[in-house]
C-alpha cells in the first residue's frame, strides 16, 4: 500500500488487518499473510491500534518518495505482489504550485509501479484511489462514469491519465486495475493541511475541536462528500469484486451525498449538544477565498455511479453518519 501513513490508508490499513482476508482473481478467499506500506512519512504502527489477530501478518514499513525511483525499485523489487492499493499522490494544491513534480509523483510514480507489476510476469490486483477532480468545465446535473473527463486542475489530469494507463494495462492482461473516484472525504483527522480538500474538511473538523473555523466557501456551494469508513468500503469491496463485474472501463465513482456548506454547519450544530463531555463547538465565521471557490467550482456537485450501488459500493446513509464516523474514529483529538 502507498500513502499508507495518510488518514485513508491508516484507516485501510485497519480494516485490512481486521479483515485477514482478501479475494483473489478467482474470486476465492485468502489469508492476507504479509503487508508492505509505503509512505513519505513515518508510519506509526502503535498508533494505528491494529486488531489483535495482526501478529498473524507480516507487517513491513518503509518511507519515501514515490518519486524516487531507486526507493520504489527497492520496496518493489522485494515483493512479489497480489495486490497493490495505490493511494499516494501530490494533491490539488501542491501540484498546481509544482507542475514538475506534480507529474514526478503522480504519473512518473505510477508509471514506475506498473512496470514493476509487468515484470512480475502475473497480473496483480491494482486498486487505485481516483478523484472527482478528473471532471471539470460544463457539467450535467448529476455525475455519472461515463460523464466526460475535463480536468481543470493537473492533480485532476493526472488521475484522468493514471486511468487510462490502467484500461490499457487491462486490455493487455498486464494487471487487474480498478479505480475509485472519490469525491470529497469528510473529514480528515489529525491537524489541518494546505488542500484543497483538506479546508472543506475543516469546516466540520475544526468547530468539532472547539476551535474557530473561517469558511472559504459560500453557504449556498454544493459538495459531494463521503466519510473515511464509506471509502475504505469502497475500495475493499472494489478490490474483491470479480473482473467480469466490469465493462469496457474499471474506473468507478464512488456514490455520494450531495450537501451544501450550509447543511454541514446545520448538521454541526444540531450535533453540538452530543459532543463528549469538554468539548464546545468552535464559532463559525466566513473568509471567502476565490481561488478555492473556482476549484470546488469545477468540481461536480451531484455525483453518483448506478454500477457502483448494483456492485455493493455505496454513500453514507446521511450527512449525520458521516460525522458520526469521524467522531467515533477519534476525530477530537489533534494528533
Amino acid at each position: 500500500m502507498t500513502g499508507a501513513a495518510g488518514f485513508i490508508g491508516s484507516r485501510l490499513v485497519h480494516e485490512l488487518v481486521r479483515l485477514g482476508r482478501l479475494r483473489d482473481g478467482s474470486g476465492h478467499e485468502r489469508a492476507i499473510t504479509e503487508l508492505m506500506l509505503l509512505d513519505r512519512t513515518a508510519i506509526d504502527l502503535p498508533g494505528l491500534n491494529l486488531p489483535a489477530n495482526a501478529s498473524r501478518i507480516a507487517i513491513r514499513c518503509a518511507s519515501g518518495e514515490l518519486s524516487d525511483a531507486a526507493f520504489m525499485a527497492r520496496c518493489l523489487g522485494e515483493a512479489s505482489l497480489d495486490s497493490l492499493f495505490h493511494l499516494a499522490a501530490m494533491l490539488t494544491s501542491a501540484a498546481e504550485h509544482d507542475f514538475e513534480q506534480g507529474l514526478a509523483v503522480n504519473v512518473l510514480g505510477l508509471l514506475d509501479i506498473l512496470g514493476h507489476c509487468r515484470r512480475q510476469g502475473r497480473s496483480p490486483k491494482l486498486i487505485f484511489a481516483s478523484s472527482i477532480a478528473t471532471f471539470g468545465g460544463a457539467l450535467p446535473d448529476l455525475v455519472e462514469d461515463d460523464t466526460a473527463q475535463k480536468p481543470q486542475t493537473s492533480y485532476g489530469a493526472h488521475k484522468a491519465i493514471a486511468e487510462l494507463l490502467l484500461d490499457d494495462h487491462n486490455r493487455h492482461g498486464l494487471l487487474d486495475g480498478r479505480a475509485l473516484r472519490l469525491p470529497i472525504v469528510l473529514t480528515r483527522p489529525g491537524k489541518p493541511a494546505a488542500s484543497v480538500s483538506d479546508r472543506v474538511a475543516g469546516i466540520l473538523r475544526e468547530p468539532l475541536r472547539g476551535e474557530p473555523v473561517a469558511c472559504p466557501l459560500t453557504p449556498e456551494t454544493w459538495l459531494p462528500v463521503v466519510s473515511v469508513g464509506a471509502v475504505v468500503r469502497g475500495l475493499i469491496t472494489l478490490h474483491d469484486l470479480p473482473p467480469e463485474a466490469f465493462g469496457d472501463s474499471r474506473a468507478l465513482n464512488l456514490p455520494a451525498l450531495s450537501v451544501t456548506v450550509a447543511m454541514m454547519i446545520e448538521c454541526l450544530r444540531r450535533h453540538a449538544a452530543s459532543l463528549p463531555a469538554g468539548h464546545r463547538l468552535g464559532t463559525i465565521g466566513w473568509a471567502p477565498d476565490p481561488a478555492m471557490q473556482r476549484i470546488v467550482d469545477s468540481w461536480p456537485k451531484r455525483f453518483d455511479s448506478a454500477r457502483a450501488r448494483r456492485l455493493g459500493i455505496l454513500p453514507d446513509a446521511d450527512l449525520d453518519a458521516v460525522l458520526q464516523d469521524f467522531l467515533v474514529n477519534g476525530g477530537l483529538s489533534h494528533e
